[in-house]
């Protein structure tokens, strides 16, 4: 048998038969492997195979190496955390450069007061500076910042890890707004996430969606590879988007100039200095406390409401306002220090009795937020008062507005620093040092912080009382060490956490919350639909 070729001629089955054999040959050649180059079966081996197939450049030093992003080549290619140059982190440069200018702007302005701050703490623990992007992607440098899962402060800790990691969280203070406290407890967290992933890009990933859904990741896909695990939708879009966008993040920071932002950044003058929010706030000097509209139009509401307050038991003489009256704080509890006591600040242990008055106030040196030693054109100090101190009474001692001292010290929720701390640090403008401790020190300033009592009725708890008052339970049951659903003698006086000020408002003082706002959540009604015929015994009987 003849095979007629494409130029018309023909082939013989003998020139056929061994081209058609070798053609076998070849084709079945993918069958048999050499071992090098089978499927992994270890971790190992899995490992090796995806550190070909991702290039990540460059690691954890990166100077010296060329980086090119939308064909600029950087100038600064200095980072001590992995970055990578891909698809994902130039998506989020172009959205940084791009729709989301004005709010990167915003951080960029930020970031020259909290970096210098920042930086030392996470260099003095040994962890990658850049990490400070990881703060700026989580809450733009903010404080007060507040997500939607409940997660507070420049690192956005929940309140149970902030917890773990030694922050205070309670009605009076929340150490999550504290930017030094909360960094140092952010690098405790990511330092032990890298000893358990051994990765920096997964850390940080964990640090956004839990360490248990990241160990169930390089579980499933046998990888520690950050880019192969999010090919994969096993991660939510926000974590798949974290890691890049602080890559993004520190290559826009660095290479501000290049991408279109300004190098030169408004810097505040003189009396002004930079709030808990990253805002700057100017100083305001006074010799009275600054009353605002709020202050005035509330007054009187709030002492009727005081007088007749909205509850479930009658209003009658005996829960009138007259059952309400001034007490001074005068607890020996436990970590409280009475009048005339200061803790030594030399080495721990039991409280030293001052042969003279100790001052009530002392200044403690504070860190640089900015790298010229200053915040916002004013130099910080810490100040460390004996607590519980009304802010009110420190803003005036200092000649600053109660809202400049609250501003200065976001992590204090209320009015006063917390009553269940010996001593409390509060932070101030430097250039009122002298004028405070002064001020404050002096035997005749009212210093002293004098709560409200309350005249307890037959029955009644603290739970109650303060279901009538409008305030949560916990601030009464620190003040007065008492179980909240312990009952009460009659006739018993009871602390409140309010001052003895009625021309104070309740907006003022913040004993109230505002409520939670809580999510809807929407259940879908499943229709049942009967799979029955139509004429079956269960249709007739319906």
């Amino acid at each position: 048998m003849n095979i007629r070729l494409k130029s018309g001629k023909t082939a013989s089955p003998a020139v056929i038969l061994p081209l058609l054999g070798l053609a076998l040959m070849t084709g079945c050649a993918h069958v048999r492997l050499p071992e090098s180059e089978s499927e992994p079966r270890t971790v190992s081996e899995v490992l090796k195979r995806d550190a070909k197939q991702t290039q990540i450049t460059p690691s954890h030093d990166s100077e010296g190496q060329v980086m090119i992003v939308r064909g600029v080549k950087l100038k600064n290619t200095h980072f001590d955390y992995p970055v990578t140059i891909n698809s994902h982190v130039e998506h989020w440069i172009d959205y940084f450069c791009g729709r989301g200018r004005s709010y990167f702007q915003k951080y960029l302005t930020r970031s020259e007061y909290f970096i210098p701050y920042i930086v030392p703490i996470l260099k003095q623990n040994g962890v990658p500076e850049d990490l400070v992007y990881l703060a700026m992607i989580e809450s733009g440098f903010n404080n007060l910042a507040r997500s939607r899962a409940r997660a507070v402060g420049p690192w956005q800790f929940i309140s149970a890890t902030g917890k773990r990691y030694g922050l205070s969280v309670n009605w009076w203070t929340d150490e999550r707004r504290d930017i030094g406290k909360s960094t140092s407890a952010a690098v405790g967290y990511l330092k032990d996430l890298y000893t358990m992933f051994q990765s920096w890009e997964l850390a940080a990933a964990a640090y956004n969606s839990g360490e248990a859904k990241i160990a169930r990741a390089i579980q499933r896909f046998g990888t520690k590879d950050f880019w192969v695990i999010s090919q994969h939708r096993f991660l939510r879009p926000e974590t798949r988007d974290y890691v890049p966008k602080i890559m993004a993040a520190a290559i826009i920071s660095k290479n501000r100039t290049q991408f279109g932002f300004e190098e030169e950044r408004a810097a505040p003058g003189a009396d002004e200095a930079v709030a808990g929010d990253g805002e700057i706030v100017k100083l305001i000097k006074t010799e009275q406390p600054v009353a605002d509209s709020e202050y005035r139009a509330q007054r009187e509401a709030d002492v009727k409401a005081l007088a007749d307050p909205e509850d479930d038991f009658d209003n009658d003489e005996e829960n009138s306002v007259s059952d309400v009256s001034p007490a001074t704080l005068t607890l020996p509890a436990e970590g409280v220090l009475p009048s005339g006591q200061v803790a030594s600040s030399e080495g721990a242990g039991s409280p030293v009795v001052a042969s003279r008055p100790a001052p009530k106030a002392r200044p403690i040196q504070t860190p640089h937020v900015t790298k010229k030693g200053e915040v916002g054109g004013e130099e910080l100090a810490d100040f460390e008062v004996q607590s519980p101190a009304d802010l009110l009474k420190v803003a005036r001692a200092a000649g600053l507005s109660y809202q400049t001292v609250k501003s200065l010290n976001p992590e204090i929720l209320r009015w006063c620093t917390p009553p269940t701390v010996a001593n409390y640090r509060i932070k101030l403008p430097a250039f009122v040092k002298e004028r405070f401790l002064v001020t404050y020190n002096h035997d005749a300033f009212p210093r002293q912080v004098q709560f409200m009592t309350y005249k307890v009725r037959r029955g009644e708890t603290l739970s109650r009382i303060a279901q009538h008052f409008g305030i949560k339970v916990d601030p009464m049951s620190d003040l007065n060490r008492v179980s909240p659903r312990m009952p009460l003698r009659n006739g018993v006086k009871v602390l409140l956490p309010m001052p003895n000020d009625r021309s104070r408002t309740f907006a003022s003082l913040e004993v109230r919350d505002p409520p939670e706002k809580r999510r809807r959540r929407h259940h879908r009604r499943h229709r049942r639909t009967s799979r029955m015929t139509v004429g079956s015994p269960d249709t007739e009987n319906s």
